[in-house]
């Protein structure tokens, strides 16, 4: 009865774990890739062929700071490193 009860919270650990990650990745993901294009931008914009007013786009850094959320994903690992110790422990006990 234990064992099985230390396999479902290792489950619930990994899928809480991994669920906050994909969810931190994809904000991570959405702000480099806005300050990607922002820099892309200000470089197009920067060249000769250019015509018309110059935008600075500047503090697009400050999208990548905002989306970092650390403890977000320090508790992904925590999560995930919780439902591994788990199952390491279910094993040890279902051998022992």
């Amino acid at each position: 009865m234990i064992i099985e009860t230390i396999k479902i919270l290792a489950a619930i650990s990994s899928i809480i774990g991994s669920a906050i990650l994909a969810y931190r990745v994809t904000g991570i993901l959405s702000a480099l890739s806005l300050v990607a294009n922002c820099h892309e931008v200000n470089i197009q914009q920067l060249m000769p062929i250019h015509r018309g007013d110059i935008h600075n786009l500047g503090n697009s850094t400050a999208h990548v700071e905002k989306a970092q959320k650390k403890g977000l994903l320090i508790t992904g690992f925590v999560f995930l490193i919780a439902s591994g110790v788990l199952q390491l422990i279910s094993l040890v006990m279902a051998n022992a």
